[in-house]
């Protein structure tokens, strides 16, 4: 999966979260956070569902966040660190990247001096550490420690498993049966209710929609990409069954009786690009989507210059814009659709996002660790509901006081008078790497049973509903693509800059015919590249991940 997207869905949860928390709870817990009050007993004790006492008390180890965006603060400089090195007795000496992340891992590898943690993504540098002895197993402490188990399942655990059927990998943002993807659509409902709330069933239905918007409001944007013209991609989902973003954006193919074809030879995908450029040639699509930036998108968002939107991180895209507008005018704000489809396809087959429940990315523990089962320990509390606790919501005492009987922690006096500047200030959940998506997804939910609704808040649980119905399980397409520097991994870097390019120049084509001819050119160029390697290496290991998850 591609890294940008996965931080979309992050970053997507943690709004949710913490938008439900604003408003406050007013109503009393019957149950005290005691869980969260250390004592000589329970300091350094995991939930301890399955009975498991861990002493990591004293623990200290070095750690290294393998991304060149990835910044570190000195241990115990933040109000959650300082709680964990206090309370927890746990002390981690982070190592930056210095913005060169491969570099600085070449180098710790060469010298022989890895750190003892190392968080990574689950591709080429995570086998090779694997292969050449540099990582601890993990498998001696799944069944001793319970929460990591508890919340993931077996069967995440065992598609995590490299080829020698082992398991080194702690993940993070995993999830189970409440995750769901985070690629949809949205609608501005001023503009929408304005021109009488028309059904936008169908794609039909959509290119009518824009075109009544286009000639009543001529400053606006019909419909909007965001940045990389991602939602450009999102159509492809809704031609056929079975089809998704994810396939042809990460994969360059797409399965279909048993094995994977090239999305360049695929019909459904020929005819989503046909009528992209359609729009695009009508100027019902924005059509700065391939150079705008991020800040840009938000910013056409934020002052209602969009009518209709497709995107990777819809809900956040749906948040920011919505919270913007609502300040200015109660009546005003977003709301995610139903996914458009075209005319005789099953809407509900139509799932425009996709969702794994491996996860984001995973930390490691190396040969380099002085008391590996320690670290384990200190994960497994993490991943936990007291660990979660305190990482996505701060330490007890400090803007919250106490939990309800689902264990959520209700915000106190302080917390609702603190101001968004103020809260981001504290970074919270930035130091959360083993994050439990379920119970942050579920404990958000639960808060929002809780707290009063707002006449013009942001419909969570309208938009969540429709997310879970609409997203594609695609944990069998975990791990598929060929190391980088293997033949395969080489043959598929050209072949992703085949299809970036010939992405950009059939939606700026003339015609339906040019998109046609551009595509057909692509299909050639990536035979003659050898993808027809790819295409066998990626369907061999989708079958080896299909009995896995059969066994």
């Amino acid at each position: 999966m591609v890294i940008q997207k996965k931080w979309f869905k992050i970053m997507t949860i943690l709004m949710v979260a913490f938008t439900l928390i604003l408003g406050g709870c007013n109503k009393k817990s019957s149950k005290p956070a005691d869980t969260m009050e250390p004592t000589s007993s329970t300091a350094t004790a995991t939930d301890n569902e399955a009975g498991a006492k861990v002493d990591f008390k004293g623990l200290s180890f070095s750690w290294y966040i393998h991304y060149d965006w990835a910044t570190v603060d000195p241990w115990g400089s933040d109000q959650t660190s300082k709680w964990i090195q206090e309370q927890k007795g746990v002390t981690i000496n982070p190592i930056s990247s210095g913005g060169a992340a491969q570099q600085k891992l070449n180098t710790m590898i060469v010298s022989a001096e890895l750190p003892e943690v190392i968080t990574l993504d689950r591709a080429a540098d995570l086998n090779k550490l694997a292969k050449a002895g540099q990582l601890v197993p993990l498998d001696e402490y799944i069944d001793k420690y319970p929460n990591l188990k508890k919340w993931a399942g077996e069967k995440t655990l065992d598609m995590l498993r490299l080829e020698d059927g082992k398991l080194y990998s702690f993940p993070n943002w995993y999830g189970g049966p409440d995750t769901f993807g985070n690629t949809g659509w949205m609608v501005n409902k001023k503009i929408y209710q304005d021109l009488g709330s028309p059904s936008l069933a169908t794609f039909d239905d959509l290119e009518a929609y824009l075109m009544q918007v286009k000639e009543k409001y001529p400053d606006i944007i019909p419909f909007e990409t965001g940045h990389e013209f991602a939602g450009g991609e999102v159509f492809y989902s809704g031609f056929s069954p079975g089809r998704n973003h994810t396939f042809s954006r990460d994969f360059q193919a797409y399965p279909e009786n048993n094995e994977l074809k090239s999305i360049f030879s695929d019909p459904t995908y020929l005819e989503s690009l046909q009528f992209v450029s359609k729009l695009f040639r009508a100027k019902l699509i924005t059509q700065d989507g391939f150079t705008q930036k991020k800040e840009q998108y938000e910013e056409k968002l934020k002052t209602g210059k969009v009518a209709v939107v497709a995107n990777f991180d819809i809900l956040g895209s749906a948040k920011t814009g919505h919270n913007a507008l609502v300040e200015k005018d109660a009546t005003s704000g977003y709301q995610v659709i139903e996914a458009p489809h075209k005319t005789g396809v099953d809407a509900s087959l139509v799932k425009s996002a996709s969702v794994a429940t491996l996860g984001w990315n995973v930390s490691v523990i190396t040969k380099s660790a002085k008391d590996p089962e320690a670290i384990f320990a200190y994960m497994d509390w993490a991943t936990g509901a007291e660990g979660q606790q305190v990482l996505q919501y701060g330490p007890p005492g400090l803007l919250w006081d106490e939990v309800d009987d689902q264990g959520v922690p209700k915000p106190n006096a302080k917390f609702t008078a603190t101001t968004k500047e103020e809260l981001d200030k504290l970074k919270l959940g930035s130091l959360n790497w083993f994050a439990n998506s379920d119970w942050i997804t579920l404990s958000a939910q639960h808060r929002s049973l809780l707290l009063p609704k707002k006449p013009n808040e942001f419909d969570d649980t309208g938009a969540v509903a429709i997310m879970k119905k609409s997203s594609l399980p695609i944990n069998e397409f975990q791990g598929i693509t060929p190391a980088p520097d293997s033949e395969e991994g080489i043959i598929q870097v050209t072949v992703k800059d085949i299809y970036k390019e010939a992405f950009a120049k059939m939606v700026f084509a003339d015609s339906n015919e040019e998109v046609a001819t551009i595509l057909e050119k692509a299909n050639k160029d990536v035979t003659k590249a050898g993808f027809d390697k790819v295409l066998t290496y990626m369907t061999t290991k989708w079958q080896e991940n299909l009995k896995k998850l059969a066994n």
